[in-house]
């Protein structure tokens, strides 16, 4: 059986047109178990977790995260995993948990997210957003020393502490990062007015 919990997995390096300096890969296997049901029996099963954080310049950090067999490309970020709040929770601990390896390593980055919609919908604030928030604000090392920017209709956030050496930089990014989440909105057929 696999170790549980969070497990680093390799540095990768962008291919093609990515633009992040690094990409570090870890696996998430939450200590409890979910269970499935095929028919009338219960299958006991441990879902795997991808954790993503892509490093760019100006320490900059962009989490994502993604079940195991979801596909390949952007699209697998966006497909609901059906997981119950607390497997959410546990996920979005882990990111943390990797984030906070990362400001151990290498000091203060800035923290961003997107909190994809399902595939072929766009709701503004959804569901998700706001339990990714709540999670955060719960369990972020020192969260009172950061300060915050979001977009509702977008659904995206981003942490920036506040001896951050790049605070212009950053925001700069994230104005960016807002553009570029907008953009694939549209071409992934999110916004029904824009396919």
């Amino acid at each position: 059986m696999r170790k549980r919990g969070l497990v680093f997995i390799e540095n990768k390096k962008p291919i093609g047109s990515e633009s992040f300096i690094c990409k570090k890969l870890y696996r998430f296997i939450p200590e409890f178990d979910t269970f499935q049901t095929t028919g009338e029996k219960l299958k006991k099963r441990a879902v795997k977790i991808y954790i993503e954080l892509e490093i760019y310049e100006y320490k900059i950090c962009v989490i994502s995260f993604y079940n195991e067999g979801f596909g390949e490309g952007k699209k697998k970020y966006r497909v609901r995993c059906s997981s119950g709040p607390g497997h959410i929770k546990a996920i979005v601990r882990a990111c943390i948990e990797a984030y906070d390896k990362l400001i151990d390593a290498d000091g203060h980055h800035a923290f961003i997210f997107s909190a994809a919609d399902d595939l072929g919908e766009h709701k503004e604030h959804n569901k998700r957003y706001s339990m990714y928030v709540r999670f955060i604000d719960d369990n972020f090392k020192d969260r009172h020393r950061y300060q915050e920017d979001g977009s509702i209709q977008l659904n995206t956030f981003k942490l920036v502490h506040e001896d951050h050496a790049f605070k212009n930089e950053c925001e700069q990014f994230y104005l960016t990062f807002n553009e570029l989440v907008e953009r694939e909105i549209n071409i992934l057929g999110g916004d029904e007015n824009n396919k």
